[in-house]
């Protein structure tokens, strides 16, 4: 028979009842019946044994393990969910003794150790003590139950994955040709990954790899976590590798459920390069590997697949470099005796050209010959035409330039006298000028010099008050002392005072 671990319908009735045999309150407290904690949970302890005698199956999910190494005892914290809502939960125990057995039998038939967030069927007293307050005694568990709801989960993730069309996507990634670099999601001190960096360190053709160690846990309580974590820092450097290894090893298949993890398996789907996987000797493919571009069982599985990848690579390299090498011997062959060919019609192609160019150079020879002879020909009588022509064009050459020379002659005679007159009225213009600025003149008209030092004031010899100055007039020098300087703006007259 199985019961859920929800007990508040029992409780409510036994509160209930124990309400009803409990006294009447009064005013009075020193009259009322007082019980002690003690009384209380003694009581209710009675009632547990008496209605819960006999054990109970109950299914339930394990959503803190609690196991204490000390003792041994572990004390499992139990919940159970309906569309992901927490319906019912409650504290279990089971001892040191039952934990040992149980454990043995759950991970024989499971793969699994007894942890956190599986769902169980377990056999258990429905215990009320003073010490502990209510729980489950959990004596025996069923894995048939455990296994069924793991093939059942591991089932929904893949439909799942199905139907969202992501179950095939990293298998259609294309394998590189040549698998070089690769990022390895394993454990430092795991035996797979020694086996796997010793085949590929030892291969016997020498091929060099190139990887980087992204340190996770495989199996138990986080392993999921840690795996997605190092995928998602391959991801932000994906560019710097070929393929991405998930490596588990040492022959044990305890604690492969977390492949089966829906969120797991979806990274893995998703992934941007190929995942190679080799996490054990499980008989039943997990969904991790389902879903990888490559399962290989073992880790020394995957290292001869790389190793085979780089030989197949090497082949066609050799293969190709034989064929290349073949095509470039038949080329040079059929090019050597394409070259003997074109020499030899070159050779007689120059010699028949050297023949024609000498018959044409000879030709042109005698062309050039009498060319030369009708040419000298022709300037003998061009230049006894030029001699007749020198005797004469001297005579008319003279004559003709004697009536230019009268011509000009008269020309400068005309000019010369025009000159003089002009000449002559600039000099009389510039005497009068001159005559004005005679400083005799300008003291005629009622202008005065003023002298500082014996030179006129100007900008150059600027005087100070206190100066002697001495002013030239027509008839008079008249020495004076300079009392103050007034500045005068351009254009502005003082006022005489």
């Amino acid at each position: 028979m199985f019961y859920s671990v929800n007990l508040n319908l029992f409780l409510t009735r036994f509160l209930n009842t124990f309400q009803m045999q409990m006294p009447q309150d009064d005013t009075n407290f020193h009259e009322r019946q007082v019980y002690t904690l003690s009384d209380i949970t003694g009581s209710i302890a009675r009632m547990f044994s008496k209605y819960y005698a006999s054990p109970y199956w109950i299914r339930a999910e394990i959503s803190k393990l609690n196991f204490y190494p000390a003792s041994g005892h572990c004390f499992p914290d139990l919940v159970e969910k309906y569309e992901g809502k927490v319906k019912s939960q409650m504290r279990s125990i089971i001892w040191r003794d039952d934990l040992f057995r149980i454990s043995q039998k759950f991970e024989s038939v499971t793969r699994e150790p007894l942890r956190e967030g599986i769902a169980i069927m377990f056999q258990a007293y429905v215990k009320f003590t003073s010490e502990h307050g209510l729980s489950l005694n959990i004596i025996d568990i069923e894995p048939l139950y455990t296994l069924g709801e793991m093939a059942r989960e591991k089932m929904a993730s893949i439909e799942r994955m199905k139907r969202e069309g992501i179950f095939q996507l990293n298998k259609l990634i294309p394998l590189p040709l040549l698998l070089k670099n690769v990022a390895v999601i394993s454990a430092e001190t795991s035996k797979g990954y020694n086996d796997l960096m010793v085949t590929l360190n030892n291969n016997q053709s020498g091929y060099q790899f190139i990887t980087d160690l992204f340190p996770a846990f495989l199996q138990g309580d986080g392993a999921v976590e840690s795996i997605r974590k190092q995928l998602k820092r391959i991801k932000s450097v994906s560019s710097q590798y070929d393929a991405v290894l998930i490596i588990r090893g040492g022959g044990d298949e305890v604690g492969m459920a977390c492949y089966d993890h829906y969120d797991l398996a979806r990274d893995v789907a998703l992934f941007p390069l190929p995942v190679i996987t080799g996490i054990g000797h499980s008989t039943n493919e997990t969904v991790v590997e389902m879903v990888a571009c490559v399962n290989k069982i073992t880790p020394t599985d995957v290292a001869h697949f790389l190793i085979e990848s780089f030989r197949n690579f090497d082949e066609r390299i050799q293969t190709a470099a034989s064929a290349l090498s073949q095509s470039a011997r038949l080329m040079l062959a059929n090019e050597y005796l394409q070259f003997e060919k074109s020499t030899g019609a070159f050779f007689q192609a120059g010699q028949a050209f050297l023949e024609h160019e000498r018959e044409t150079l000879g030709q042109m020879a005698l062309d050039i010959r009498e060319s030369v002879n009708v040419a000298v020909f022709n300037h003998r009588i061009a230049l006894s035409r030029y001699e007749s022509s020198l005797v004469m064009q001297p005579v008319q050459l003279l004559l003709k330039n004697r009536v230019k020379l009268n011509e000009h002659q008269k020309i400068l005679g005309i000019y010369h006298r025009h000159l003089l007159v002009n000449q002559s009225q600039n000099l009389d213009s510039l005497e009068q000028r001159v005559r004005l600025l005679d400083p005799v003149n300008v003291l005629k008209r009622g202008f005065t010099i003023t002298r500082f030092k014996g030179k006129a004031i100007g900008a150059d010899n600027p005087v100070e008050a206190g100066a002697s100055l001495v002013t030239e007039t027509m008839h008079e020098m008249i020495e004076s002392t300079v009392t103050g300087i007034k500045t005068v703006e351009q254009g502005q007259v003082f006022p005489a005072d």
